[in-house]
């Protein structure tokens, strides 16, 4: 993989007039941008599993299909019900050799936040069964389980983690944050409880006026079991020196593809439309879970991964041989710039339901 991958103006461009079609109405791309090899894996078999706020999208590799293959549960934002606004990178992660478990952990904008989780346990539970038990599904790896989700579903990631071991979910491998943010602020679980072995990857953004850092800091800051060498805190930010500009706001993990598009959810065709595929995704938030994925599953930490994050900063060089203005990287917080929300995300209240508890989770 090239630390640095050349984009530019024009070779940008191309990436991007690429994107786009992939994104709206062409099939996927054949090779991993990263790495410009094709994929392993030539297709990806998707199964929606079960009905409301407790069903599930399944994505598994094929042709060739894996007898098994290691295990990533994908915790969307809050109303992105949709898997194509994720598309571009769940097709990343499946046709690299992975077994996607997307979560829909609410029915609409009336669940309340304290469902997500309990509904979000269901549905992996429910996953892994019917992996386990069909002929027809890829065999789950238990031993390489993982944890990415973006917003709403970032923090839903630390709390799973946090939860996994006592519900009898896989001990997590790795846990990667995206922006995360909470639609209520609720009590529990001890975010402390995420094991130690976990590697924990927790990403803010410059422009994000929707969650801005709040969550984020709580989350890298409460994990308290992981050690420095294991858990890294990235602040992207934004370049506005090339063409297209890029803006390190709320919905830059985001990446369309129609083909995932299931047209479900309120905000469904906005948030088709607003999830832009560009050098973030393929050069940041793809080749950051790539490589603590990788670190994961060979038992590393991130520091021997990524050189004390070093892998983490570059973004490559535009045509005029300027870098793409790097993310800041680190564990002391007190080193890096804040991100505040304008007024934060306030659409709905919700009735006082603030603390989760073991016996919560199974209602």
């Amino acid at each position: 993989m090239s630390l640095k991958p050349r984009i530019g103006p024009l070779s940008l461009g191309c990436l991007l007039t690429l994107a786009v079609g992939s994104a709206f109405g062409n099939e996927p791309p054949t090779r991993n941008r990263l790495t410009n090899q094709v994929y392993p894996h030539e297709s990806v078999s998707r199964h929606e599993i079960g009905s409301g706020a407790r069903s599930y999208w399944l994505f598994e590799p094929g042709t060739p299909a894996p007898k098994s293959a290691p295990v990533v549960v994908f915790n969307h934002g809050w109303l992105a019900v949709n898997p194509g606004a994720y598309g571009a990178w769940i097709n990343h992660l499946v046709r690299s050799g992975h077994i996607v478990i997307y979560p829909r952990y609410q029915s609409d904008v009336a669940t309340p936040p304290a469902k997500f989780l309990p509904n979000a346990l269901s549905a992996i539970r429910d996953a892994f069964d019917v992996l386990d038990a069909s002929p027809k599904h890829v065999r789950p790896d238990r031993e390489r389980f993982a944890l990415i989700g973006h917003s709403a579903g970032g923090n839903l990631a630390a709390q799973l983690a946090a939860i996994a071991k006592e519900q009898g979910l896989p001990s997590p491998r790795a846990v990667i944050c995206m922006l995360p943010g909470q639609v209520q602020t609720l009590r529990g679980p001890s975010l402390s409880e995420i094991p130690a072995q976990t590697l924990l990857v927790v990403v803010a953004a410059e422009s994000d006026l929707v969650v801005g850092d709040i969550r984020a800091r709580q989350i890298f800051s409460g994990a308290t079991a992981i050690p420095t060498t294991r858990k890294k805190y990235v602040l992207y930010r934004n370049d506005l020196h090339g063409s297209p500009r890029l803006i390190a706001d709320h919905l830059a993990p985001t990446a369309a593809l129609s083909t995932f598009d299931s047209g479900d959810g309120l905000l469904s065709s906005i948030q088709m439309s607003q999830a832009a595929l560009n050098a973030f995704d393929y050069a940041g938030f793809w080749r950051l879970a790539d490589l603590t994925l990788e670190a994961a599953f060979s038992k590393k930490t991130l520091d021997e991964a990524t050189n004390q994050g070093e892998l983490f900063r570059h973004l490559g060089y535009w045509s005029d041989g300027k870098a793409v203005e790097q993310p800041i990287v680190g564990h002391d917080l007190s080193t890096i710039p804040r991100v505040f929300p304008s007024n934060g995300l306030r659409l709905i209240k919700f009735a006082a339901q603030d603390t989760l508890t073991p016996s919560s989770l199974t209602k």
